[in-house]
C-alpha cells in the first residue's frame, strides 16, 4: 500500500493537533499496532468545492450545479518520542509546517540504492543555474555536482529492504513508499523506519534547507544585528550586481550607494562604496533601534542603468559560526556536513600554482603589483585596466584579466574574503561573455588556464582554499571552476600574503 510518511518532532505534536482541529480533521478511529497508538483523522464535514467549468455551463444543469467533495485524512502513529503521520489527500499541506524536513532525505541515505537513481531535484547555491530536475535511465548511479543541494530523490530501494518498503521510494520532506503490507501492518513498517533512523547512512547527500521557522529567523537576525553593532567584520556586503540581462551584461564598478530609513534622513555614500563602518555611523547618527536595523534600505545607482534598492538583509552576507547557517540573498540557509565535505573535496581538486618566493608577501595594492618590475621580470604581462581585449555591445568597460603568462590568464585580487569573492564574480562574467560569443572582437591572447591569484590579509596563507572559513567564497570559487571546465579551460589558484 502507498504510504506517504512524515516525521513530526515531539515538540510540535500539540500544535499539529490544534491544526487538525482548525482545518476540520476529526478523529474517527483509535487503535494500537504493536505498541503504536494509532489515530485516524478524517475531514468528515468537507464543504463542496465549486467546479470552474460548471459555472460556464450553469444553465445546462437546470439549477442544480454539481460540486466536488475533496476529502482528506491523516493517520498518526505515536510511540514514546516518535510521531509519524501518514497523509492522504491534501492533509500533507497541513502536516508539512510541523514536520522534520530532513526526514525523507535522511531515510533515502539509509534505504535507497545510490546505484539506481530514478530522478533528482536540486538547486545550486552559487552560479546562474538555481534549480534543476533530472530523470535517469535504469541503474544510473547517484552523481551530484559540488555546490549542488538535493531537495528530492526518487530511487530504487536496497534489495534487502524491499520486502518492507517496496521497490522504489520518493524522498523529500516525507517518504513515499509502496510497502507490500496490509493496513494493520503499518506499525511494523514504522518500527523498521525507526530502527533505520539509528543506522549510519549508506551514502552522502549534500543538502541545504531554507530556514522558515520564525523563532529561528528571529534568533539569527539577532545574531546578525549583534555582529553589526559590535564592530564585528563577519557580516559583509554582497557585491553581486553582475548579471546577464537578455544578451547584455551589467557589471559592477561605478555604483553609488545610498542608505535610507523610513522617517529618517538619507545618506549618500558616493563612490566610496558600502562598508560596515559607514553603516554603523548611519545607524548611530540616526539613532535607529536594533529592531529596525534590518529595515534599512540600500539604493544602488549606476549611470546608464535603472536604479534599484534592496533591504539591508538582502545586501549582506553573514555566516553563523559553528551552526552551518548563513545569510545569502536575503535568506537564511542551513547546509549539512555532506554539502561542506563535497564542496571542500571539489575545491581541493583545483590545482594550486606555486608562488614565486619574491611574490609570497606583498605590501602594495593590486594596481602597483601588476605594474611592478619584479612581476614583469618574472615573465608576467600586465593587462590591468586594459579594456581592449573584450568588448560588448554596451559601453561598460570590461577587464579581461590582470596578468598573462604562458597561456594562463590571472585575475589578481588582494584583501578580505569579500573582495576575493568579487574577483570570482568578475572572472565568471568574463567566462560567460566568452561562452555566449558576446565578445565583439577576437581575443588577441589565447589562454588554456585561468588562475585566481589571491592576496590574503591573514596571518597565515591557507595551504588550500578549503581551509578558509568563508563558505560564500568557497561556493563562488567552485562555481567559477566548474564554468572554466565547461569551456575547456583549466582552473587554477595562486596565493600570496597581503601584509
Amino acid at each position: 500500500m502507498k504510504l506517504n510518511i512524515f516525521l513530526v518532532p515531539s515538540t510540535d505534536v500539540t500544535d499539529l493537533e490544534s491544526k487538525f482541529e482548525t482545518v476540520g480533521l476529526r478523529k474517527i478511529h483509535e487503535s494500537e499496532q504493536g505498541g503504536w497508538r494509532a489515530r485516524f483523522y478524517f475531514s468528515a464535514n468537507e464543504e463542496p468545492n465549486p467546479i470552474p467549468w460548471v459555472e460556464t455551463y450553469a444553465d445546462f444543469f437546470q439549477g442544480r450545479k454539481p460540486a466536488n467533495l475533496i476529502y482528506f485524512a491523516a493517520y498518526t502513529f505515536r510511540k514514546d518520542e516518535l510521531l509519524f503521520v501518514v497523509t492522504y489527500g491534501k492533509s500533507h499541506f497541513y502536516v508539512r509546517p510541523f514536520c522534520d524536513h530532513d526526514f525523507g532525505i535522511e531515510m533515502a541515505k539509509r534505504i535507497g540504492n545510490e546505484s539506481d537513481i530514478k530522478q533528482t531535484a536540486s538547486k545550486k547555491f552559487a552560479g546562474k543555474k538555481k534549480k534543476e530536475i533530472k530523470s535517469y535511465t535504469k541503474n544510473t548511479p547517484l552523481n551530484i555536482e559540488s555546490g549542488e543541494s538535493v531537495d528530492y530523490l526518487r530511487a530504487a530501494i536496497e534489495a534487502e529492504m524491499q520486502d518492507t518498503f517496496g521497490k522504489v521510494g520518493k524522498f523529500g520532506s516525507s517518504m513515499l513508499i509502496g510497502a507490500p503490507v496490509a493496513r494493520h501492518q503499518i506499525g511494523s513498517v514504522l518500527d523498521v523506519v525507526g530502527a533505520q533512523m539509528q543506522q549510519e547512512p549508506r551514502f552522502k547527500l549534500p543538502r541545504t534547507t531554507v530556514i522558515t521557522d520564525n523563532e529561528q529567523l528571529c534568533l539569527y537576525n539577532g545574531k546578525l544585528v549583534d555582529a553589526i553593532l559590535a564592530g564585528d567584520d563577519s557580516p559583509e556586503f554582497a557585491y553581486d550586481a553582475h548579471e546577464v540581462v537578455g544578451v547584455e551584461f551589467v557589471f559592477a564598478g561605478d555604483e553609488r550607494y545610498t542608505l535610507s530609513y523610513r522617517g529618517g534622513s538619507k545618506r549618500d555614500l558616493g563612490e566610496d562604496g558600502l562598508d560596515l563602518a559607514a553603516l554603523r555611523s548611519y545607524i548611530a547618527d540616526g539613532q535607529i533601534g536594533r529592531d529596525e536595523i534590518l529595515n534599512i534600505r540600500v539604493r544602488i545607482d549606476n549611470e546608464g542603468q535603472k536604479s534599484y534598492s534592496k533591504r539591508l538583509g538582502e545586501a549582506l552576507e553573514f555566516v553563523v559560526d559553528g551552526e552551518n547557517v548563513m545569510l545569502s540573498h536575503g535568506r537564511w540557509v542551513r547546509f549539512n556536513e555532506d554539502y561542506v565535505d563535497q564542496l571542500n573535496a571539489s575545491l581541493d581538486g583545483i590545482e594550486v600554482e606555486d608562488t614565486e618566493p619574491e611574490l609570497r608577501i606583498i605590501d602594495m595594492e593590486e594596481g602597483a603589483f601588476n605594474d611592478w618590475e619584479v612581476v614583469q621580470r618574472l615573465g608576467y604581462v600586465g593587462a590591468d585596466k586594459d579594456f581592449s581585449k573584450i568588448k560588448v555591445a554596451m559601453s561598460t568597460p570590461i577587464e579581461a584579466w590582470d596578468l598573462y603568462k604562458g597561456g594562463t590568464a590571472y585575475a589578481v585580487k588582494f584583501g578580505t574574503t569579500q573582495k576575493l569573492g568579487y574577483a570570482c564574480d568578475q572572472a565568471n562574467n568574463v567566462l560567460e561573455i566568452i561562452r555566449n560569443n558576446a565578445n565583439t572582437k577576437r581575443l588577441n591572447q589565447k589562454f588554456t588556464s585561468y588562475c585566481l591569484w589571491f592576496g590574503f590579509k591573514l596571518k597565515r596563507v591557507p595551504n588550500s582554499i578549503s581551509d578558509t572559513n568563508s563558505i560564500i567564497l568557497k561556493q563562488k570559487i567552485d562555481a567559477w571552476a566548474r564554468r572554466c571546465r565547461d569551456l575547456g579551460v583549466e582552473p587554477r589558484l595562486k596565493f600570496s600574503q597581503r601584509s
